[in-house]
């Protein structure tokens, strides 16, 4: 069998400047310069013994890393950096923090709002970064009623139940970080929509009443980018005529497609 060794040496050709052009789009179009940290919009009680996340994107083999983040205000929470997603061209990073109910020194700090992270990289000087806005609060806990049972899943849904410790009258029902999410979250109590609730309610001692959420947020729009951990908030009141307020938490899980990632890096990680 005779090679023809010029058609080779032509398809080896097409297949270098194949791989080179290719090269050369991916660095211009999904090649990012900077790791890209995703707003927040977040509220953080104390009193939960919550745990914070911070997510942001890398190019997943050569390019600038995050080594460390921190939040200057409050220097002694201390993140965890580690992958979270692989996608084909980056990494979906996650750094973790614990925030201990027992640390007098943050919460003498208390309420702190966080807008920009100090970020330390491998190359380079550190820098502050936006972040959106992160609120760290210690709200009192209610006598009003007892925590039974929460849960939470990756499709962005999740419930909250309680049980009145005393008869009350339930007169509102509202959320935190309201403007922002208000097209984003569809909160139900006992399985009716929130906005068609007949307030004032009677709970009576004893009665469990259970919370449900759905984060819905469309690919297409800028607030698929960002992240959103708000609360819950039940207006009681006593038979003494006292108001008591009761925080629930609640989260948005953050999973992006391939597509959307890419969609992301295209556009250079606007977010607003």
């Amino acid at each position: 069998m005779k090679v023809n060794w010029k058609a080779l040496g032509g398809l080896t050709i097409v297949l270098i400047l194949g791989s080179w052009i290719f090269n050369i789009l991916y660095f211009q179009q999904l090649h990012l310069k900077e790791p890209l940290f995703f707003k927040y919009h977040m509220i953080v009680n104390m009193n939960h013994g919550k745990t914070i996340y911070i997510n942001f994107l890398e190019n997943k083999n050569e390019g600038k890393k995050v080594t460390g983040i921190q939040f200057v205000d409050i220097p002694q929470i201390r993140f965890q950096i580690y992958p979270d997603q692989t996608y084909t061209h980056h990494m979906m990073m996650k750094a973790a923090a614990d925030l201990q109910w027992n640390d007098d020194e943050l919460r003498g700090k208390l309420p702190v709002t966080i807008n920009e992270l100090f970020v330390y990289y491998n190359e380079g000087p550190p820098a502050m970064v936006p972040i959106g806005e992160i609120r760290i609060v210690e709200d009192k806990e209610a006598d009003v009623v007892d925590f039974i049972a929460s849960s939470g899943s990756s499709d962005g849904s999740g419930s909250y139940t309680v049980r009145a410790t005393q008869k009350v009258k339930l007169e509102k029902v509202d959320f935190g970080i309201k403007d922002q999410s208000k097209s984003w979250l569809n909160l139900q109590l006992a399985n009716i929509p929130v906005n068609e609730l007949k307030l004032p309610m009677n709970i009576e001692k004893g009665e469990a009443i259970t919370l449900q959420y759905h984060w819905s947020n469309q690919d297409a729009e800028h607030a698929a980018y960002e992240i959103f951990q708000s609360k819950i908030q039940l207006h009681f009141r006593t038979l003494d005529g006292r108001v008591v307020i009761e925080s629930v938490p609640i989260s948005q899980y953050l999973r992006l497609t391939n597509a959307q990632v890419q969609h992301l890096v295209r556009t250079g990680g606007e977010l607003d």
